[in-house]
């Protein structure tokens, strides 16, 4: 796990903000009413996570309303352990077991995947923290088998790791059928060796982006 040192500070502020309501006036012409709105006294925090190399790991801007006794720092700690549920909800959604589209039809079906998916999430976020020296290439090799592209200055995402992970239990799942002397056989046998040759396939696809450029 990364060691951090967290910097906190805090200020009240005011907030207030106006009503609008949009109405037609008697010629017609639509109009915004503005109405004052009430102020609101709120805690302004900032919270920023730093290295031992001084690099900011990650920084929060909040507003709360929470009282004094409440310490900045553990209004930080709450939002960082909510920040790690919106980021299982995300894993849950589009960046990876895409729950929106599940066809289970009984309560008790859902409970059952919700339950391995979130066996999944658990076990990414353990490689995510994993500590040992053979970590990053077992990172690296994931977000290799997840065909994802990652910003310059990261090393993973959590989604390419899930998404390199599922690649890898079916390559095991293949594996356990055919040795790999057969899956070379089935290669030569499928016609499509050309496929096969990633240094081809880079340049078929140049010729026909060019080809689609010059058409425009």
């Amino acid at each position: 796990m990364q060691k951090v040192k967290i910097f906190v500070n805090e200020i009240e502020v005011n907030i207030r903000r106006d009503a609008t309501k949009s109405v037609l006036d008697e010629d017609g012409k639509r109009k915004t009413i503005f109405t004052a709105g009430e102020s609101i006294k709120a805690r302004f925090v900032v919270e920023r996570l730093v290295d031992e190399d001084n690099n900011i790991v990650a920084q929060w801007m909040l507003l709360s309303n929470v009282p004094k006794e409440v310490t900045a720092t553990t209004i930080g700690t709450w939002y960082y352990h909510r920040w790690k549920i919106e980021s299982y909800f995300k894993l849950l959604k589009s960046s990876g077991f895409n729950l929106e589209s599940w066809q289970q039809e009984t309560p008790m079906a859902l409970f059952r995947r919700l339950l391995v998916v979130s066996y999944a999430t658990l076990f990414v976020w353990k490689i995510e923290l994993f500590g040992r020296k053979n970590a990053p290439a077992v990172r690296k090799f994931l977000v290799q088998l997840s065909g994802r592209l990652i910003e310059k200055n990261k090393e993973f995402t959590t989604p390419a790791l899930l998404s390199g992970l599922w690649v890898f239990m079916k390559m095991m799942n293949v594996l356990k059928i055919y040795d790999v002397e057969a899956l070379l056989l089935l290669k030569s046998k499928s016609g499509y060796g050309w496929a096969w040759n990633f240094e081809l396939c880079r340049k078929v696809c140049f010729y026909v982006m060019f080809l689609l450029l010059l058409t425009m």
